[in-house]
């Protein structure tokens, strides 16, 4: 299997993205967290191989495509990426989203009804008001000593002459997965370092959506999913109450499950999209 790499051009400049473009049915496209790249998702794409088309754009601002204007909504993020799609030929697709990548593929799946055949969100931040708050609170630099956020919250990022930063960041991604190996907390912090002082604008755009409101207007099957040890588990459930009717699936790992064992989220979503299409 060979990951093929490429960019399109868009309205904002190019949008870079991974293919793997064998098989017949419905491509699957795959959004990634912030603030990584698409690179997260080569060990997926390697266990479903062939099974279908496979696409994972990087974000706006994020790996190596283009950075949007300022002050990034989610909804752009989701107009560029249905961009760069057209530009690849992709018009209906089956919606896989990690993080940030859940807010957009569910943005995506009610902006786009006709294209997006199913939605999977793995790891959906479905905060409440009050929870949003706190996290954007934690981005602007207050609540620094909030117990609950002193390891979650993500706080901006501040590129500092004597390189402090560059271990802040280091530490922020082996908090995420304190057993990732060191080669994934590596390419996340290069990730993180790349998008610089912007790497905090698809955090606030995640956190300024109000995804328990957006979520009962997927009109498309659901797979809610999420490893047992992820930053975002505690969002689960409250997703599954929004949407009772999805399928809801907790997996056995962290923040780095779709890295650490592909083969494990490959079965749920070969599992899914089986009983979605049939055969």
């Amino acid at each position: 299997m060979t990951v093929q790499r490429g960019y399109v051009d868009t309205e904002i400049g190019q949008i870079h993205y991974r293919s793997e473009a064998t098989g017949a049915k419905t491509p699957l496209v795959l959004f990634h967290q912030s603030a990584s790249s698409s690179a997260m998702y080569e060990g997926l794409m390697a266990e479903l191989a062939g099974e279908r088309p496979q696409y994972a754009p990087d974000t706006p601002g994020y790996g190596l495509s283009d950075f949007p204007p300022p002050k990034p909504a989610i909804a752009d993020y989701v107009r560029t990426q249905l961009a760069a799609l057209d530009r690849l030929g992709v018009s209906e697709f089956h919606a896989f989203g990690f993080h940030t990548g859940a807010s957009i593929a569910c943005e995506a799946a009610v902006a786009a009804p006709e294209r997006v055949r199913s939605l999977m969100l793995c790891g959906p931040p479905c905060a409440d008001a009050e929870q949003r708050r706190q996290w954007l609170a934690k981005v602007e630099g207050a609540e620094e000593r909030r117990p609950d956020f002193e390891r979650v919250g993500v706080s901006a990022m501040r590129i500092q002459a004597d390189g402090r930063h560059l271990l802040a960041i280091w530490q922020r991604n082996l908090d995420l997965g304190p057993d990732a190996p060191p080669a994934i907390i590596h390419r996340e912090t290069i990730d993180n370092l790349r998008a610089g002082e912007r790497y905090q604008d698809a955090i606030v755009a995640v956190f300024s959506q109000d995804m328990p409101a957006l979520l009962p207007q997927v009109a498309c099957p659901i797979l809610l999913i999420c490893g047992d040890r992820d930053v975002l588990y505690p969002y689960l459930q409250p997703a599954h109450a929004v949407r009772p009717d999805a399928t809801c699936v907790t997996l056995d790992g962290g923040s780095y499950v779709i890295d650490q064992d592909p083969a494990q989220v490959a079965r749920e979503v070969r599992a899914f999209l089986q009983s979605v299409e049939g055969g």
